[in-house]
């Protein structure tokens, strides 16, 4: 199967054994900061307790990871953008080692540390298993982000079979370019929720969660099989929350979205967020802006896709959906469209996000560091 922008399935696992490989990128320029020049370095503490799940199949009891706090003592949230002309590269696309080498180098900005393997152990650890939690509805995340942060957290000592690349079908995925597959070999997992079917409710848990204004089943592999979550998003626009980023990416994660998009999608995006499954796992966020689209989402508009060059992270989801609305505004001034105020669509989840303690929204509350070209320059 190859996808829009010429990824086959053979190219997805050629690219999983190659990238374990990736060398460190060269000639980088110097982090510069915007906000805070000395930003506090943003270690995750530790909680008083973890969320206990129960798997229906087994009876087994896992306890997720304690969830650590996504804002620093200081109030100050940190994210992390890096760009270079050759991430912007239309079509198949820079190959995953490429891409891990300049993630690599983002998380070594984002927990200031000089070693890549000590900055994403920062968050994540060996015994984890951590699923990558990629966006395949219409405008899909690249396998290449997905396969360099499976890569990388190879280096800190995760086995290929401690990780699970998802989203809701295997379909999706398939159609996106992933390789699914349920078997590890040198490659991590790859499958949709669907493909748990077989322990009941179509892959979904059995019991619905609460939050907020929502009531739903939440994926199995979430719930069943990970102790640590990553959101690897895609940055589009979208044609009723403003923003799909971060987020709204765990739209995926429960069996009823169709039913959380009146106002916007808000406040059940942060609702969705909020929950114990995702709240209590979820560490990071990477998100895919080699080629983000400014109008049009969250179907595939190439016509309002640019050449943006850039890896977007941080431990805090809300900040990173942020700047990433920050980019997208600043696209779309550029084109001449109006504000997604003006259009009646804003990203208003972010501040019910915020008030729920999933991060800031604040941008003067957000310490931007760019590598490469400004991240605000688009």
């Amino acid at each position: 199967m190859r996808d829009a922008r010429g990824v086959t399935r053979r190219s997805f696992l050629a690219g999983a054994a190659a990238v374990a490989g990736a060398g460190l990128v060269a000639g980088l320029p110097t982090p510069l900061r915007g906000g805070s020049p000395d930003p506090l370095r943003q270690t995750p503490p530790t909680s008083a307790a973890g969320q206990e799940t129960r798997r229906a199949d087994s009876g087994e009891t896992r306890r997720a990871a304690p969830a650590p706090s996504v804002v620093p003592a200081s109030g100050k949230s940190r994210v992390v953008v890096i760009r270079h002309e050759s991430l912007a590269a239309e079509g198949q696309g820079p190959a995953p080692e490429r891409v891990r080498e300049f993630l690599d180098e983002a998380l070594k900005a984002l927990a200031a540390d000089t070693r890549a393997a000590d900055a994403w152990a920062r968050w994540l650890k060996p015994s984890d298993r951590v699923g990558i939690k990629v966006n395949c509805l219409g405008y899909s995340t690249r396998p290449a982000v997905a396969l360099a942060t499976a890569a990388s957290l190879g280096a800190i000592g995760l086995a290929p079979q401690q990780v699970i690349v998802w989203d809701r079908t295997s379909v999706e995925l398939d159609k996106a370019g992933y390789d699914v597959r349920s078997a590890s070999g040198k490659a991590p997992r790859c499958f949709g929720t669907d493909s748990l079917s077989n322990r009941g409710n179509a892959g979904y848990g059995s019991e619905i969660v609460t939050s907020g204004g929502i009531g739903s089943f939440y994926s199995r592999i979430v719930t069943d099989e990970a102790t640590a979550l990553v959101s690897a998003c895609i940055l589009k626009d979208h044609n009723l929350a403003g923003l799909t980023c971060a987020l709204k990416n765990f739209f995926g994660a429960i069996h009823n979205p169709n039913k959380y998009h009146d106002n916007g999608c808000d406040p059940f995006i942060a609702d969705t967020c909020a929950a114990p499954p995702i709240r209590e796992r979820l560490r990071l966020a990477v998100c895919d802006a080699l080629r983000p689209q400014y109008s049009g989402g969250p179907s595939v508009r190439p016509q309002w896709q640019w050449g943006y060059g850039g890896l977007i992270v941080s431990a805090d989801p809300v900040a990173l959906d942020r700047v990433a609305l920050e980019v997208l505004e600043k696209k779309r001034a550029a084109a001449g469209m109006k504000p997604l105020e003006a259009e009646k669509r804003p990203a208003r989840h972010l501040a019910s996000a915020q008030a729920r303690g999933l991060g800031v929204a604040d941008i003067a509350r957000i310490d931007v560091i760019s590598i490469g070209k400004a991240w605000n320059d688009v």
